[in-house]
Parts: C-alpha cells; sequence; structure tokens
C-alpha cells in the first residue's frame, strides 16, 4: 500500500511539472541596416511588438505557435531624425504598417539549430532560414532578408534617395533580423 501511494504522488509530480510548459509574454525584434561603400551598419528596433504565443509543454511545439506583429512606424534607432525618415518612405505605403513573422519549422535542439520564419511584409510572404541559439531561458534567432524580396522597390528606392547624403551615396537593400524571446518554465 506505501508503495502504490509512494508512486502515485511521484507520478503526480511528474504530470504537474509537465503541465506548467514553457511560456512567453513578450518579444524584442531587432535589426541592423546597411550605409556607405564599407557596409556600415546601423543598429535599430521596434518599440511596439506583439507577440501571440501559447503555452505548452513542448518547446517545439511552443516556439511554433508564436505570431508575432510589429508596427513599423514605431521604428526606433534612438535618432528621431532617422527614424522619421525611414517612416516617410520605406514604411510610407500602408501595406508597410504592419510585419507580422511566424515560426514554421523548428530544426535543432533545445541549445542550438535553425528555424523557418515566415514573414509577411507588403502583403509579400516570403520564409527564410533563422539559425538559433537557446541559453539561460533566452531563445534567440537571427536571419537575413533584402526588402526587394518584398515588393518594396518604390519605397526602397526613396528611402536610398533621401538618405543619400547621410549615407555617403550607397544604401543596401539587405538587411540582418533578430529577435530575442525569453521565456519560462
Amino acid at each position: 500500500m506505501k508503495n502504490i501511494i509512494i508512486k502515485s504522488l511521484l507520478i503526480g509530480s511528474l504530470l504537474s511539472v509537465n503541465a506548467l510548459g514553457y511560456e512567453a509574454s513578450q518579444v524584442t525584434v531587432k535589426f541592423l541596416g546597411y550605409k556607405s561603400k564599407a557596409k556600415t551598419g546601423v543598429e535599430g528596433h521596434f518599440d511596439k511588438v506583439k507577440l501571440q504565443i501559447q503555452k505548452n509543454d513542448d518547446f517545439k511545439t511552443f516556439l511554433t505557435s508564436a505570431k508575432v506583429i510589429i508596427d513599423s512606424s514605431s521604428v526606433n534607432t534612438k535618432i528621431k531624425f532617422r527614424d522619421k525618415n525611414i517612416n516617410a518612405t520605406l514604411f510610407k505605403p500602408d501595406s508597410l504598417k504592419e510585419i507580422i513573422a511566424v515560426i514554421k519549422k523548428v530544426n535543432g535542439d533545445m541549445k542550438k539549430g535553425a528555424l523557418d520564419v515566415e514573414i509577411i511584409m507588403n502583403k509579400v510572404s516570403k520564409t527564410i532560414s533563422m539559425p538559433y541559439t537557446n541559453s539561460n531561458n533566452t531563445f534567440m534567432a537571427k536571419g537575413t532578408i533584402d526588402v526587394l524580396d518584398f515588393a518594396m522597390n518604390n519605397s526602397y528606392a526613396a528611402f536610398a534617395a533621401k538618405c543619400k547624403p547621410f549615407h555617403a551615396g550607397k544604401s543596401w537593400s539587405d538587411v540582418t533580423i533578430s529577435f530575442e524571446l525569453p521565456y519560462t518554465k
């Protein structure tokens, strides 16, 4: 009888640990754009990012439930004048007011691997690979997009023209994107 009670307690405690699952309430989205022939990086992030993610006890299922909605007008490079230029040109069309990212597949283990992330911007969907690492309850991924792949030729041309004197005559259409997802279990 004592053995049955101990086994029941052990099974119950294991089930309650798994029932806790992984959960997250915020995500940080950063970018690195490039200027000048030397391809000098310009860092920034978005202040308004909405995370939709479902608590789950399976880490891969938890990640693939994630959907991120970015308000592009919340671009923040720490220089208001630059942010204003980006919003007045690159993100000016209404179709660019929102950027959506969805993790489609996790290729790897708990520590490292690559994600297949679908990015929807300017009504164009493209899936990119984003290598990731995971440590200290923070999931981090980084990849590269080309804004021209999202039918942004006109807004990009306006951006490059406006920024030409500030970019030593050269703007780059490729942008490194990254995110950090702190989570608990």
